[in-house]
């Protein structure tokens, strides 16, 4: 176990006030305290407090004293956050700091031929000519081509190989591109690749988790299949890319929603910070109301919050929980002067709002330009061969909104 002394202190820092917020101020100064935190005592600390602070709970106060407790349980929402995800299986908060460093983006859209791999590319990239140790995979299972975008056509295995167990960690199939970020690649060409088990995903994210870097960016299938979701809800920071066109961000609003429902109907699952014990009956509402109602009925997620209020009231700060920690990102690319991206990004906030109860941040909006058509025909990525050009400009903003 790590010693408190390890760690930078800005990252220490950062520890004590959320354990401040979800205990006490007193034993967030405290190192032994520190030293020996294990997830159930944060998960009961957050429940604790939840019961105190969540505004569903207290409806029948003041609309000044309700507005108090939902701003301190927006903090005490991140600071469980924060500490729940230090945690690997019951590991003591201050883990080994060697492994699985990296702040993992996941880039995704519900819809093909919207330069989701160009973007994923070029962000690579521009980290990693910002002196970031940057990974990307290729998580596109089905239509694996990151490595045509980074100029690469050759490599000795892939992630096939290391889901059919050829090669026994990623590490062994990870190359460095000509242009700086390291590669993980794919291969479309073998029947069914897309079509991965349960086990394989399983292994498949817990070595993406333990890849020492500074962020691993993964390039995901544009669908809204099982496995693409939950790859864009493993990752620290996801980006659903869209562009102006009407199919487009009509589905990238969907993904959203349909991400938004996994989440939730896998609220028991082992990857979730309430994973353990089921309740049946809490996961059956869950499922009635994302599978069996009608669009057409106009259903929105307060109408599941009702439900549970009535049927379960003591689950309610649970729910909240799991939607309140759901931030997906948008990206609006190839914008065109005759292109409304402000209009998109408004509906899309707008809609995500009104029937998620989710909060969408546009993060960048990327100018169509010619040369990244050329530089996608030449195999050279925009960033490499334009540092100082639009698209890296903007890259660059994206970025800093996100990690700032």
């Amino acid at each position: 176990m790590t010693s408190v002394h390890n760690i930078n202190e800005k990252d220490l820092n950062t520890i004590r006030i959320a354990c401040a917020l979800l205990f006490s101020p007193e034993l967030a100064k405290n190192n032994e305290f520190l030293k020996n935190i294990d997830p159930a005592s944060v998960k009961k600390a957050y429940r604790d407090k939840a019961k105190r602070y969540h505004p569903d709970l207290h409806i029948y106060e003041s609309n000044e004293m309700i507005h108090r407790r939902k701003e301190h349980f927006i903090k005490i929402q991140e600071s469980y956050e924060l500490l729940n995800s230090i945690f690997r299986e019951n590991t003591p908060l201050l883990f080994d700091q060697g492994v699985g460093r990296g702040n993992i983006i996941a880039i995704a859209g519900a819809k093909g031929g919207i330069g989701k791999s160009m973007f994923a590319t070029n962000m690579g990239v521009l980290l990693a000519s910002m002196g970031k140790k940057t990974v990307l995979v290729d998580l596109d299972l089905g239509g694996a081509n990151l490595h045509l975008y980074l100029g690469e056509t050759r490599f000795k295995g892939t992630i096939d190989d290391f889901l059919n167990r050829t090669y026994s960690t990623l590490q062994d199939i990870t190359v460095k591109s000509k242009h700086g970020p390291l590669l993980i690649g794919g291969d479309s060409s073998q029947l069914g690749v897309a079509n991965i088990n349960f086990a394989q995903k399983v292994r498949l994210l817990k070595a993406i988790k333990q890849i020492e870097a500074d962020y691993v960016i993964l390039d995901l299938g544009g669908d809204t299949t099982y496995n693409n979701i939950d790859f864009f809800l493993a990752a620290d920071y996801g980006i659903v890319v869209t562009t102006c066109d009407p199919a487009s961000y009509l589905e990238a609003y969907n993904f959203l929603k349909v991400a938004l429902y996994r989440k939730l109907n896998r609220i028991f699952g082992t990857e979730s910070a309430y994973g353990g014990k089921k309740d049946p009956v809490l996961e059956n509402i869950i499922h009635q109301f994302t599978f069996n109602i009608p669009v057409s009925r106009g259903s929105k997620i307060q109408d599941l919050l009702t439900l549970v209020k009535e049927k379960q009231p003591g689950n309610v700060s649970m729910i909240w929980g799991i939607i309140s920690t759901y931030h997906p990102y948008l990206v609006v690319n190839r914008v065109t002067d005759q292109c409304n991206a402000q209009d998109i990004v408004e509906r899309i906030k707008v809609l995500s709002k009104k029937v998620l109860s989710v909060n969408v941040e546009c993060v960048g909006r990327i100018p169509y330009q010619q040369e990244i058509e050329i530089s996608a025909r030449e195999l050279v990525p925009v960033v490499a061969k334009h540092p100082q050009g639009i698209l890296a400009k903007e890259t660059r903003c994206i970025v800093n909104n996100i990690l700032s």
